[in-house]
């Protein structure tokens, strides 16, 4: 699933370590990682006070969501290929990496915003 996926944006890489090793421990961790930031947001910060209801800590976490699928999909594609510095695939990679850990923030965000006591209405 993961491999089609980041291929739809990437295109095949003539490493085959891409689809066989990479794209799969990447995807998977970056949704647990945007499942896990999700709940903590709604059902343990949503229910603790009530500022964490407006925009602002919502946008505070889905930046680190962010900030961390980018920097993980780079530190994984250049540890598994063995690489000295990222190539251009892999910083697109990152930044695929990163539109789905938003897209995944936003539908948990979607899912688990009616488990929260104030922050129902976040993201809007």
């Amino acid at each position: 699933m993961f491999i089609t996926l980041y291929e739809l944006w990437l295109g095949q890489n003539n490493d085959p370590i891409y689809a066989d090793e990479i794209f799969t421990p990447v995807g998977v961790i970056t949704l647990m990682v945007s499942l896990i930031l999700a709940a903590v947001f709604y059902v343990i910060l949503g229910r603790w006070k009530s500022v964490f209801s407006g925009r602002g800590p919502w946008v505070i976490t889905l930046v680190a969501a962010l900030i961390f699928a980018f920097a993980y999909a780079l530190w994984y594609a250049m540890d598994r290929t063995g690489a000295d510095e990222s190539d251009s695939y892999m910083t697109g990679f990152g930044a695929i990496n990163t539109l789905y850990a938003a897209i995944y923030f936003f539908v948990f965000s979607i899912a688990l915003k009616r488990f929260s006591i104030f922050a129902k209405h976040t993201p809007f």
